[in-house]
């Protein structure tokens, strides 16, 4: 039997994945985009800094925007549009690792609007979330197994003192 590679995917970057592939990301404000593609044993994982990339030119292949990553993880998947209600999406992460709510009239925290950003991409693609481990005061890590297609979100307790 083949022991599983283990992949890190660090800000800003995805990866695909077959078995015995674990694609793993530990996120804070930051949302972990996870794609499984039962059906084609596919499965991809991308770790999203940002929600929206500010120009639409920056192009696919990256993972530091919502937006783009997504697309990205769709088209190194090989998922074409018809494809997509195949596909299943889980998100973790998008803390708020500030551990303050904004005063009145201020800018949302990035994770919020990271969370915001992948719900509507998903929507918008026709792909469903199927699980989502969000928000909060605290860092997660995400691993797919790509052997067993399952997915495990823990949540990284936060040092002595924090919130």
């Amino acid at each position: 039997m083949n022991e599983p590679d283990l992949v890190h995917v660090r800000i800003g970057q995805l990866a695909i994945g077959h078995s015995p592939t674990i694609l793993k990301a530990t996120l804070g404000s930051c949302i972990g985009v996870a794609l499984l593609w039962r059906a084609r044993g596919v499965y991809g994982l991308a770790h999203c800094l940002l929600p929206l990339a500010p120009d639409a030119s920056i192009g696919h292949g990256r993972a530091r925007y919502v937006d783009q990553a997504v697309i990205s993880l769709l088209d190194a998947m090989g998922a074409m549009a018809e494809h997509h209600a195949e596909i299943e999406a889980h998100l973790a992460g998008g803390g708020n690792m500030m551990q303050r709510t904004p005063a009145a009239g201020r800018v949302l925290p990035v994770g919020q609007l990271n969370i915001e950003a992948a719900q509507r991409v998903l929507e918008a693609h026709g792909i469903k979330v199927h699980s989502a481990d969000l928000a909060g005061f605290h860092a997660r890590q995400i691993q797919v197994d790509c052997a067993s297609g399952s997915v495990k979100v823990t949540r990284v307790p936060a040092p002595d003192g924090a919130r």
